[in-house]
């Protein structure tokens, strides 16, 4: 398939993800929304998982990375910057959970493809902390900001009733992300 062909197939089945969920997402929809056929479908991905993971994995945003930064507070200072999630993402993100919840192989999928890579870069962000002798090592805990970050971004407009801004990350890097951490004293050096 082309890069455009595939984009279009790609699009209908986020499509159809936001429109039915994953349970009731098929193969028959699939192709008749991208004017393909069900067999093309099952040939190149074999299952109904795994055409969702090549849709939701195709042409995703980069993951944030940390390399030109020189401090965990500039950092935090892009990060807070970063472009707000989507609504169309949150409710695809909260269509996934459900999914995951119910089908605990498509929920193995979904923290291998999608949740693990976000939660991985986010901790390499407190590990080149700790590599500039910033903080204190702890990757446990590094992993645990990393998964609160992600939860508080994914889940605080739905708690909060309000759109998730470059305010709202940089409180939550002020009053709970930074307390938590435990950094170095740079002045007895």
């Amino acid at each position: 398939m082309s890069s455009e062909r595939l984009a279009e197939l790609f699009d209908a089945v986020r499509a159809l993800l936001l429109e039915v969920g994953y349970e009731r997402l098929t193969f028959d929809a699939v192709a008749a929304r991208a004017r393909t056929s069900k067999a093309t479908l099952y040939r190149q991905w074999g299952s109904k998982s795994g055409l969702v993971m090549a849709a939701l994995t195709h042409q995703r945003p980069a993951l944030y990375d940390s390399a030109g930064a020189t401090s965990l507070d500039e950092d935090f200072a892009q990060m807070a910057r970063a472009d707000s999630v989507p609504a169309r993402d949150l409710r695809m993100g909260f269509m996934l959970l459900h999914s995951a919840a119910t089908d605990p192989d498509f929920g193995t999928e979904l923290r291998t493809e999608i949740i693990a890579p976000v939660v991985d870069a986010l901790a390499a962000v407190f590990e080149a902390a700790a590599d500039r002798g910033e903080v204190v090592r702890d990757s446990p805990l590094f992993q645990r900001l990393a998964s609160l970050i992600l939860t508080d971004v994914a889940l605080s407009p739905l708690i909060s009733g309000r759109e998730e801004t470059a305010t709202s990350r940089q409180e939550l890097f002020a009053t709970i992300i930074r307390p938590a951490l435990t950094f170095t004293d740079h002045s007895n050096s």
